[in-house]
């Protein structure tokens, strides 16, 4: 059977939801066929319409939910239903928790063929569930006289309209009537698509993104809604181009592990502070201390400052000239000396050769990569055999499939610590620790 879009009007059929699967979608049963929902939670009774027809599976949209699950709770957002940012909203903590040590775990059987037993600790929960996230993409479009502004529904590139998201830092939350108001002011504003929020411990930042050039008048706008704001970095963002500054008041700096951390507003931060500080914490007592660590994926250099604690040398690695400048100039902020960069492409097996694997062995490699995972590094690693590794990963199945590539290499895969840094949704973080016994 080949994948079809089934007409709206298909009749409504009751569903028991059994589980959430890694990736945060229901799934159910109909006459045998694994049906796969958003926006329930485990035990829940629906309503659903049948929207598409897979292979092996069936596709449904959730129309009425007539008996909640065990563990329901009172999501305390009007948008829960709708909107695609917080899939766990209506699942009790616990049981938030608990489902996401399973992703971990079914990743690993099913993906890395691995029992990680008693490996696999249970997950670090976070103490704040709310008002914690410090980043967001909100998401604009004009229809017609309507300015939208808001979130991604479920599985759709429809725009849920919300005024207020609690999971969000109150000072981003705060600026959503700003934003519609500047939305419906701009004279290009067909081409306003996003506007991408981050949150310093002193300042924020904001980059509005266009489709197309806008006039000067335009720029001027955005600059009055900075100020009035309290933004303290704004930049505009043309089509698929780097940021360009239109105003820049007050750095951006956050505090871990004792050192503060410059970044800019396109530069990657993790989302919950507090959850981060314990993130860095579990990395740190894996590596240990030595002569020579690497940071692989270091971005603004989360894990470089409090590495270079702890080794002689630290070499980080990125791809991008601007996450390493700053590496650097947060490393010389610190006075934390023995940091040096190395540009690469660490998703090409060309860009992982580029490494001073022979100039500079490393005695210990943390990588911390971005959704897609680690793959040329990991077969790299696989041959040059370091005897410890620290991987941190934002998503299961890359780092099971990892994994593999790095116990079939001759590793052995030591603990995995799952840590909460998105309460409310289906997003699992992993700090896991390898050893290589056959290491030079």
């Amino acid at each position: 059977m080949n994948d079809s879009t089934m007409s709206d009007s298909h009749a409504c059929v009751e569903l028991q939801i059994e589980t959430i699967v890694p990736g945060g979608m229901g799934l159910a049963r109909l006459n045998g066929q694994v049906v796969f929902v958003e926006g329930v939670i485990p035990g829940d009774r629906i309503l659903a319409r049948i929207v598409a027809t897979h292979r092996h599976h069936l596709a449904a949209r959730r129309e009425q939910l007539l008996e909640p699950g065990p563990g329901s709770v009172d999501p305390v957002c009007p948008h829960a239903d709708r909107c695609g940012g917080c899939q766990l909203r209506r699942l009790d903590p616990a049981r938030q928790d608990a489902l996401k040590t399973g992703f971990v775990r079914e990743s690993l059987q099913r993906i890395a063929r691995i029992d990680p037993g008693q490996r696999l600790q249970p997950l670090l929960s976070a103490h704040k569930r709310d008002g914690y996230r410090r980043r967001a993409r909100i998401q604009t479009h004009w229809t017609g006289d309507r300015f939208k502004l808001g979130f991604f529904a479920h599985a759709s590139h429809d725009i849920v309209e919300i005024d207020h998201c609690p999971a969000l830092d109150p000072r981003l939350s705060a600026l959503f009537p700003a934003l519609r108001r500047l939305g419906a002011t701009l004279h290009a504003r067909d081409a306003l698509t996003a506007c991408e929020m981050i949150a310093g411990d002193h300042a924020i930042g904001l980059i509005i993104a266009l489709s197309h050039p806008c006039p000067t008048a335009d720029k001027e706008s955005m600059r009055a809604l900075a100020r009035e704001s309290g933004i303290g970095q704004l930049g505009l963002r043309i089509g698929k181009a780097p940021p360009a500054s239109l105003l820049d008041t007050t750095p951006l700096t956050y505090r871990v592990a004792g050192h503060t951390i410059g970044f800019a507003s396109g530069d990657f931060v993790q989302g919950h502070a507090e959850q981060n500080e314990r993130l860095v914490a579990v990395a740190l007592e894996m590596a240990g201390s030595g002569s020579i660590a690497w940071d692989l994926f270091c971005g603004v250099g989360n894990f470089t400052l409090p590495l270079a604690e702890r080794f002689e040398r630290v070499v980080a690695a990125d791809l991008y000239p601007g996450s390493l400048r700053r590496v650097m100039e947060n490393g010389r902020q610190a006075g934390v000396p023995g940091i040096s960069t190395q540009r690469a492409d660490l998703f090409r097996t060309e860009g992982v050769a580029t490494l001073p694997w022979q100039k500079m062995p490393a005695d210990k490699i943390l990588i911390d990569p971005p959704r897609n995972g680690a793959e040329c590094v990991c077969r790299q690693l696989a041959v040059t055999k370091t005897a410890r590794l620290v991987y941190i990963s934002c998503d299961p199945a890359t780092f099971a499939r990892d994994a593999a590539l790095l116990i079939a290499g001759g590793y052995t895969l030591e603990q995995v610590q799952p840590v909460d840094l998105f309460p409310q949704t289906r997003h699992v973080e992993l700090v896991a620790s390898f050893q290589c016994d056959a290491a030079e």
